[in-house]
């Protein structure tokens, strides 16, 4: 796949709790030099100005995102230039810091609600969705965090996943079925990437590359 120099190229990884997203970033950014991170997670509100519902703090509501400075610092990468981020600690629930994300040739936009405000949309040339029924939605969460509450479940992820997620999808360039092994949907995604890639070199009119590097899927 190769990296051209020319202004960031923003890619949207979307979809719902436990599509696989950040085990997909995190692999782009194992396997590829020229490649930043911009996680939604990082931009969660502090705990105290969560919106509720019923007796548990709403993390799955757009409300709990800080939009305006996440649209910044979108744009500040997609000039070239580095973003000051908030450091967001999931152990305290709270930003404790902060932190630098330096601009790439590619630059993912990891997150449940990347493709939901039309700011940031706006700033994303490729956008994909990853696909996953309710039913693996829970196994997976239950997976990655035993402790989760059935109720949590049943009155915050998925109402909130059919209210504001999985609607996103409809502004996708690609829907991924993320119920497939996760070296499936990795092979499928760098295809994707490779020919968008691709297409961009031959509409700039140059083969002017930053590096040609080839993926091996670790996931």
């Amino acid at each position: 796949m190769d990296l051209v120099t020319t202004k960031p190229y923003f890619i949207g990884i979307a979809g719902p709790s436990g599509a696989g997203k950040s085990v997909f970033c995190r692999l782009m950014q194992a396997n590829f030099a020229g490649v930043s991170r911009l996680k939604l997670d990082d931009f969660f509100k502090d705990v105290g100005d969560v919106p509720k519902i019923l007796d548990w703090t709403n993390w799955d509501d757009p409300l709990s995102i800080k939009w305006d400075e996440l649209v910044q610092a979108a744009a500040a990468l997609k000039s070239g230039k580095y973003a000051i981020v908030p450091h967001y600690s999931r152990k305290e629930d709270r930003m404790v810091g902060e932190k630098c994300v330096f601009s790439s040739p590619i630059i993912l936009v990891d997150g449940f609600l990347s493709l939901y405000d039309e700011r940031l949309r706006d700033l994303i040339d490729l956008k994909i969705f990853f696909n996953l029924s309710e039913d693996s939605q829970v196994k997976r969460r239950k997976l990655r965090q035993p402790w989760v509450e059935d109720g949590y479940i049943e009155n915050v992820l998925l109402p909130n996943a059919r209210q504001h997620v999985i609607p996103t999808k409809h502004h996708a360039d690609f829907i991924v079925n993320a119920e497939l092994p996760p070296q499936s949907v990795a092979d499928y995604c760098v295809g994707i990437i490779s020919l968008a890639l691709k297409d961009r070199i031959k509409k700039l009119g140059t083969r002017r590359r930053f590096e040609t590097v080839s993926i091996t899927a670790k996931v």
